[in-house]
């Protein structure tokens, strides 16, 4: 059908996503690692084998400029086209870049993420045949309906188009997948001209076009289809995408380690049973005594260098020579139940790190000091912590605990912002997470409270106002 030309508009302010738009335009909000801009320049590349892609930019361009630059490294060729006028909406920027075309485009708006869709059979859908179609898909919940615009049609010809509709008449969800021929735009520009201030609806722009000929073709598409305008839509969107390629992840363990642990090879097998876990790691002390258990077990030995002593330092250290698109924090005793792994893994198809809390009494073995003043410090802290961030909607229960699950993606975004030498880096990995707008989310674990090293070393009152104070640091003297 001849070679397509990619636009996307991406200029609008974001308002519905705010505060996740505020320092960024809607289009560069991340699904599953890359801004959903990123993931509709590769749809356009690989799915419509379009390598020129028109982009208008305006609220925060300079952000997708200084990020995409010229579209080389994508395989692609960028042109930016910059829009001032911000209010006069979608179709005022599809025509800023249209106008000067001279082959049938793909346009694809910016805030609409696809996970699974068959863009890529648009190539031989007889679009020369009307001056414009319109992607369309069968909707499971028909409110998205009444938020986008509905399609009624004949076969693959649009009856018409209504915007926002309030009695549907099927369940043909209209999407911002478009392909418009060159003859289009001149009717759009006159259009735009006519209009009182310049603001066109361009669906019910497009429904006028449909009512003669040549009119237009309708495609239906199949796969997941999201519109990112707030949290909920991205967050929802962020879990599809992660639950449709879950079990291709590796996942790694990180076992902390105080160097003595006698029974640390019992640690490693009991977390091996866990068919999840493809790699175990160990991070050491430069002085122990357990390095040829860990060796003889097969797992992976992290040694530290002399001046790493203290835990935050030692967890910074093995993180970054961890191998995962997962990593899981646990302790080299065997203080958590390995089939808590699940639990973890489970909320982090939803979430950017889960972290495990030892507050519920019922999962807490007999005879833990996971009781008392310890039990009621963690809970103060995290409850500290929740109300000074209280915008961010985090809710904790536990601050100290070391059985957590991160993306390494979501770790690799934080990590020159962590400074926590002690246990303290354990709250500043939310705190910093919480600063990024990502996703943190507690369950309850199993604890069994074996760590007796651990115990005499970071169980006591200095550990609680080093935590104190790191929280103090970051309310007062980081910008929110």
């Amino acid at each position: 059908m001849g070679k397509l030309i990619g636009l996307i508009p991406a200029a609008g302010k974001g308002v519905r996503a705010r505060p996740y738009t505020t320092l960024v335009p809607k289009g560069m909000l991340q699904v599953d690692v890359r801004p959903n801009l990123e993931r509709i320049i590769y749809l356009m590349r690989d799915a419509l084998q379009i390598d020129e892609i028109y982009v208008t930019v305006g609220y925060l361009s300079a952000v997708i400029k200084a990020y995409f630059k010229d579209g080389s490294q994508l395989g692609v060729r960028l042109h930016y086209i910059d829009n001032t006028e911000l209010d006069k909406g979608v179709a005022w920027l599809i025509l800023l870049a249209g106008r000067q075309l001279s082959a049938p485009c793909c346009v694809i708006l910016s805030d609409e993420c696809y996970i699974g869709s068959n863009h890529a059979q648009l190539r031989y859908f007889p679009y020369k045949e009307a001056i414009v179609a319109c992607a369309a898909m069968k909707a499971e919940n028909t409110k998205l309906i009444r938020r986008n615009y509905s399609v009624r049609k004949i076969g693959n010809r649009i009856l018409n188009l209504l915007e926002k509709p309030q009695i549907l008449e099927n369940n043909l969800l209209g999407l911002g997948t478009f392909i418009l021929t060159p003859e289009f735009f001149p009717l759009l520009e006159e259009a735009c001209a006519q209009a009182p201030s310049g603001y066109v609806e361009f669906v019910t722009f497009i429904d006028s076009l449909c009512r003669n000929d040549p009119g237009g073709l309708c495609f239906e598409m199949e796969g997941s289809y999201f519109n990112i305008n707030d949290r909920d839509s991205l967050n929802l969107a962020r879990f599809y995408e992660r639950n449709r390629s879950f079990a291709d992840n590796r996942i790694a363990l990180l076992l902390y380690s105080e160097g003595g642990e006698e029974n640390i090879d019992f640690t490693i097998n009991r977390y091996r049973r866990n068919r999840a876990i493809d790699e175990v790691y160990v991070v050491l002390p430069h002085d122990n005594t357990i390095e040829h258990k860990v060796r003889a077990s097969g797992a992976s030995v992290i040694l530290c260098p002399l001046a790493v002593t203290l835990y935050g330092e030692k967890i910074r250290y093995g993180m970054d020579r961890m191998v995962g698109d997962i990593l899981i924090q646990a302790e080299a005793e065997y203080t958590f139940a390995e089939h808590d792994i699940n639990k973890l893994l489970e909320y982090l198809k939803e979430a950017d790190m889960v972290v495990g809390t030892r507050t519920t009494r019922q999962l807490i073995e007999q005879g833990s000091d996971m009781r008392g003043l310890v039990r009621i410090a963690n809970i103060v802290l995290a409850k500290l912590i929740e109300l000074l961030w209280w915008r961010r909607e985090v809710r904790m229960s536990d601050v100290g605990c070391t059985f957590r699950a991160v993306w390494s993606s979501c770790y690799q975004e934080t990590r020159d912002r962590l400074h926590g030498r002690g246990s303290e880096l354990l709250a500043e990995m939310i705190i910093e997470i919480m600063y990024d707008r990502k996703r943190m989310i507690e369950v309850p674990v199993n604890y069994f409270n074996r760590s007796e090293a651990m115990n005499a070393k970071y169980r006591n009152r200095k550990t609680f106002l080093r935590i104190l104070s790191m929280i103090a640091g970051k309310r007062l003297f980081r910008k929110w």
